[in-house]
């Protein structure tokens, strides 16, 4: 994969999508979203800072860059557009919560896949990772092949490199707990998909979606935090297809 950002603005849009990947993932995994959203609406796909490169220029960069350059680019929607919807996975789904509880008035929905408000490392991610690292995935592994696909930093073997990492996943569990204060906030449509047999993620994070009547989940059989079945990922699109009539459909404010 490319694992670059996707820009297409359209002269004279009213409506823009921000897609913003997670922790390690790539702009590339919302490709099969993107036939969903029209033609004459903006696309902004962005590349969060320090990926799409090594391990070291993911240790080095942090939670607050990444929030910067979110909150920029909404900043820089926002004069320009007067609808923004935010697709998001993982720690995207995150950014995009405390967005909309921040009640921007241009954000008019969310879609978020994984939302990782319960975090919860399975054995076989870290089974399947050293394989990814190993570049030892055997050719009928669907789910190691679609995380290694999904992970936009060229993988090293010198392991001690990783432990670079734990400053950032210890800023991640500190954005969960930070998220999950925002969720009774949220007062726009924002649709949700949990991966069933996500090695990532809990499904208990839907005990903390389910009170808000604005928060609609489903839960994606047989995926898991990177693989999404074709039957999961049109499912999703049909999901994302309705939203974005429905967003269509609401009147912009003078």
């Amino acid at each position: 994969m490319a694992h670059k950002e996707y820009i297409r603005e359209i002269p004279g849009s009213d409506t823009v999508v921000l897609c913003i990947h997670g922790i390690l993932g790539t702009p590339d995994q919302f490709n099969p979203l993107l036939s969903q959203i029209p033609e004459n609406w903006s696309i902004f796909n962005i590349l969060l800072d320090g990926h799409g490169k090594n391990v070291q220029d993911l240790s080095r960069s942090s939670m607050n860059k990444w929030k910067g350059q979110v909150q920029r680019t909404l900043t820089y929607l926002s004069v320009r557009y007067a609808k923004i919807i935010i697709v998001a996975h993982s720690m995207g789904a995150l950014f995009a919560l405390q967005a909309a509880a921040d009640r921007n008035p241009r954000i008019k929905a969310l879609f978020l896949i994984d939302t990782p408000l319960v975090p919860f490392l399975r054995p076989v991610c870290v089974g399947n990772s050293l394989h990814v690292i190993w570049d030892c995935i055997p050719a009928n592994d669907h789910i190691t092949l679609a995380q290694k696909d999904a992970f936009s930093i060229h993988p090293d073997k010198r392991l001690w490199l990783y432990l670079g990492w734990i400053p950032r996943y210890i800023e991640l569990f500190k954005e969960v707990a930070v998220t999950r204060k925002c969720i009774a906030r949220i007062k726009i449509p924002c649709r949700v998909f949990l991966s069933q047999k996500d090695e990532l993620v809990s499904l208990r994070s839907y005990q903390f979606l389910k009170g808000n009547r604005h928060i609609k989940v489903s839960m994606l059989e047989g995926a898991t935090h990177f693989y999404f079945s074709e039957e999961n990922n049109a499912r999703m699109q049909r999901s994302l297809a309705f939203l974005c009539r429905k967003v269509k459909d609401m009147p912009i404010k003078k």
